[in-house]
């Protein structure tokens, strides 16, 4: 008989990255899974750190839980305590919350008879042919791609080798990502008008990374400016990038529209966004784009391209706008539909977003998964 996702069942260990020593992407979902494994299991479950010390986690976090931090270690010795820790742990079977765990999984499994899965999050396994992490994850019990682009990437990059797969997308903090008056006052802080309308996009700026598509919204903003006359373009972000985009809105023109952010701590995003009046990022290379979900969260009318994870993030269109991000005449009828538009109803828009993507729905997701993996385990 298969487990029943809300019951407890075999209890893994989960192998992270880290979780607290520095924050990201990877960092977040970590945690966030781990929180949904501990409620699924109805106790905290062991967890393997590459670069976490003991005193990185919080108190509540290690309350209960066996963990194996590497953090002291120096980090060439790294992988060899990972292997040890994973070797002589007596869980039945392992979660990675990073594919580049798989190739010394794969080799455990070997050895212990113990299976794994792994999340593939987007460019960590987009070009991995005939890598050593594609070598593991083929042996992999299922592999978890957070959007069904980075699964499309991925099967084409493992080919006929390809192991079971099931859609796994990230979720978010319902309670920090909420429609709302903003605790801080951005158009003060960035010099705009109080009246003025705000045109929002969040990315990483780098130079290596124009598929994120700010330099598409930016040619578009002399055009909107002479439309819009009291429109204001926020690009947030950090990135070796900002000083060649300032200098391509001067030569638009447009600078005086323009306001670079540079970083924006985690803890002052949620402000950004609800001081904003729109979201606008055409990306072509989101492994999800938990941005576009954060946002739409906060009420925000969202403007994504749809050719990457993006989709996912605004579920097909159901949260947002999906247009061909190399249409110059998509983003801007997308643009202008948005800004003579009616607001959405924001609070409706963020209930979606939790149905959708909330944290109860990342947790059902992942008990349905474990209610048939590992195949050897789901049975019992």
């Amino acid at each position: 008989m298969k487990a029943d996702p809300a019951q407890p069942g075999p209890v893994p260990a989960v192998i992270v990255p880290e979780l607290f020593r520095t924050t990201g992407g990877v960092q977040v979902f970590s945690r966030r899974m781990i929180a949904a494994l501990d409620s699924l299991m109805g106790r905290p479950v062991p967890v393997i750190s590459r670069n976490d010390r003991r005193e990185d986690c919080p108190a509540a976090f290690l309350e209960g839980r066996q963990f194996s931090g590497m953090g002291d270690a120096p980090a060439a010795a790294r992988r060899l305590l990972i292997a040890g820790a994973c070797f002589s742990s007596r869980a039945p079977f392992f979660i990675s919350t990073h594919p580049h765990f798989a190739p010394l999984l794969r080799l455990i499994s070997r050895w212990k008879k113990k299976p794994f899965l792994s999340v593939a999050h987007g460019i960590d396994v987009w070009n991995i042919a005939g890598s050593k992490v594609a070598w593991g994850l083929e042996a992999a019990e299922c592999v978890l791609p957070v959007s069904r682009y980075t699964e499309e990437r991925l099967r084409g990059q493992i080919g006929a080798a390809s192991p079971s797969m099931e859609w796994f997308p990230n979720t978010f903090d319902k309670d920090r990502f909420h429609p709302g008056p903003s605790a801080i006052n951005w158009r003060e802080r960035l010099g705009i008008p109080a009246d003025a309308a705000i045109m929002l996009s969040v990315c990483r700026l780098s130079r290596s990374e124009f598929a994120k598509g700010y330099d598409k919204v930016l040619e578009e903003m002399p055009a909107l400016a002479a439309r819009y006359p009291g429109l204001h373009w926020v690009l947030a972000g950090k990135g070796d990038d900002q000083e060649r985009i300032a200098a391509k809105a001067k030569e638009l023109g447009v600078l005086e529209r323009c306001r670079f952010t540079g970083f924006v701590p985690d803890d002052d995003l949620p402000d950004l966004y609800r001081s904003a009046d729109l979201f606008v990022l055409p990306s072509q290379k989101e492994g999800f784009g938990i941005v576009f979900l954060e946002a739409a969260a906060c009420g925000l009318p969202v403007i994504a391209g749809n050719r990457d994870g993006s989709v996912d993030a605004l579920a097909n269109g159901e949260l947002g706008t999906l247009i061909d991000p190399e249409s110059p005449e998509q983003l801007a009828s997308a643009i202008r539909s948005a800004i003579e538009s009616p607001k959405p109803d924001a609070r409706r828009l963020h209930e979606k977003c939790v149905d959708w993507f909330g944290p109860e729905a990342f947790k059902q997701r992942l008990g349905q998964i474990l209610s048939h993996y590992p195949r050897s385990l789901a049975q019992r």
